[in-house]
């Protein structure tokens, strides 16, 4: 058994925690406060390294453009978010003090976060203390590397995986796949993703951008469905629409069979871990979790750091609040907490970035998202965009400030812009993360650090200019005036002014208000 060995500081704000000394004689056993201790550093960290910026930057605006010319594609994704909130309306409104739940999960949240050393230290040794092992990656490439050796030595040619967000961000797939190990997706949604060689566009429902129709025809170009179900010919009756929807599920169900029978691992991720227990807990509709924990003879779990949480009494809030976010459900279908490996259990805790975000003063309690999908629901802008717009395993709301610091300002400085503001995300994000916020101080930065939309700093420099040489202001109203009638027309006006009324120049600037007004 492996113990959690970073090869570089967990930095965690200062200002945010208590002190060192007060927290060590808290921290159940001295040997794991020692390993704990090595790898902490209580610095503040003002000269945190830069984000990556090896990728060419993410052209949100190109892909967003060819996204909105998608026939359908909106109104596709307005009908699935509208299903959900519809639910989740009615499940808040049935839930006694469903505000104080989301006060309280936001509370829970962050204290776990602002103690993360010390709940690190315990969720490990309550995990080995159960039988399972836990290992430290200190980026994507630690977290494939430590998957894959452990899948060699235990001679695995194929694995099982259910759906983790997680593995998207580190690219898990691909990683088997160059060692010669099958990966194989056994959420229905995440399957499909897999078959279209293509990223899942939703946290919690992978193919949200997909009809009944485009999954039944990739079913059969795959050989996973013999014909195309009969009862989708024409429009079809919500009753025949289900009868085929369960034809397909049908396919899906007896394509997985044998790799589940087969697998010799199963990875998961987890969507809490419990430090005081050591127990991980998954939440799923599908059960194809518990199979893939259950069946083969090793699991892996892949947990990013900020899922763990202090207690096993969180849970009731958390897991209260999950399932009518993500879904409107009161509850998912199965919820499954893993106290003591069945076989073998192995936990990769994953940083890859965390730690830079958990050092932001700002911006730390962007980890404390559950991965809910809630705020990309209510989005307008990912509501017409989608998921693929936002070139990221992290799409919405949340992805838009969360991408720059995982995966690089450079790259994702575009996604802080793709938004209109309206708040609806913060209103509705169940741990409270005032998202509208965050996006307007990634704003700020952005443009401090020069990185602003092409072209809208020499527009405001030359306002600022124009504004200070009084004379060439009022030279240039007339044109002004004749430039109402021609920016509706203009390409990259048209669009925002379909629905807007370009603001007409004043007749009196200001200097000739106050004359007239005040001749003495």
């Amino acid at each position: 058994m492996s113990s959690v060995t970073p090869s570089t500081a967990l930095s965690i704000p200062y200002d945010l925690r208590k002190s060192l000394t007060e927290i060590i004689p808290a921290c159940p056993g001295q040997a794991s406060v020692a390993s704990l201790t090595a790898y902490v550093s209580w610095q503040i960290v003002s000269q945190a390294p830069s984000s990556r910026q090896d990728d060419a930057p993410w052209d949100f605006r190109g892909v967003s453009r060819r996204k909105l010319a998608e026939h359908g594609l909106a109104d596709k994704l307005h009908r699935a978010a509208h299903t959900s909130l519809e639910k989740l309306a009615r499940t808040a409104c049935e839930t006694p003090r469903w505000d104080e739940l989301r006060s309280l999960a936001r509370r829970i949240r962050l204290h776990a976060l602002t103690h993360l050393d010390h709940y690190v230290g315990e969720f490990s040794e309550a995990l080995e203390r159960n039988g399972g092992a836990v290992s430290w990656a200190d980026s994507a490439a630690d977290a494939c590397r430590a998957v894959v050796d452990l899948a060699r030595a235990c001679g695995v040619r194929r694995v099982i995986k259910a759906k983790s967000m997680v593995s998207e961000e580190i690219h898990l797939n691909q990683a088997l796949s160059d060692a010669g190990i099958e990966p194989v997706e056994t959420d229905f949604g995440e399957m499909i993703c897999q078959l279209a060689g293509e990223m899942p566009g939703h946290v919690t429902a992978p193919i949200m951008h997909w009809s009944i129709e485009e999954v039944a025809r990739l079913l059969v170009r795959c050989g996973v469905l013999d014909e195309m179900p009969p009862e989708l010919a024409g429009a079809g009756a919500p009753a025949g629409r289900l009868a085929a929807a369960r034809r397909l599920v049908s396919a899906a169900r007896r394509r997985l069979r044998d790799s589940f029978l087969t697998a010799e691992m199963g990875v998961t991720g987890a969507n809490f871990a419990v430090a005081e227990s050591g127990s991980l807990v998954l939440v799923e509709n599908e059960a194809n979790i518990r199979l893939t924990t259950s069946l083969p003879p090793v699991h892996v779990a892949i947990v990013g750091i900020e899922k763990i949480v202090a207690r096993i009494s969180d849970l009731g809030v958390l897991l209260t609040l999950l399932a009518p976010s993500a879904t409107g459900q009161r509850q998912s279908c199965y919820t499954s907490i893993i106290h003591r490996p069945l076989r073998r259990l192995h936990v990769v805790l994953l940083d890859n970035g965390r730690s830079k975000v958990l050092a932001d003063r700002e911006q730390f309690d962007l980890l404390s998202c559950i991965r809910c999908g809630a705020c990309m629901n209510v989005c307008p802008v990912y509501r017409h965009a989608s998921g693929a717009a936002y070139g990221g395993v992290y799409p919405g709301p949340i992805g838009a400030v969360l991408m720059p610091h995982l995966g690089g300002t450079q790259r994702f400085a575009q996604l802080p812009f793709a938004s209109s503001l309206c708040g609806a995300c913060g209103d509705v994000c169940p741990v409270g993360i005032p998202l509208p916020e965050r996006l307007l101080q990634w704003r700020r930065r952005l443009v401090a650090d020069g990185l602003r939309p092409a072209g809208e700093g020499l527009a405001f420099a030359a306002w600022a200019w124009l504004m200070q040489h009084p004379s060439l202001y009022r030279a240039a109203r007339p044109p002004a005036e004749w430039i109402d009638a021609v920016v509706p027309i203009l390409p990259r006006l048209r669009n925002w002014t379909i629905g807007r009324a370009w603001p007409a120049a004043a007749n009196e600037i200001f200097s000739q208000r106050w004359r007239r007004e005040h001749p003495e």
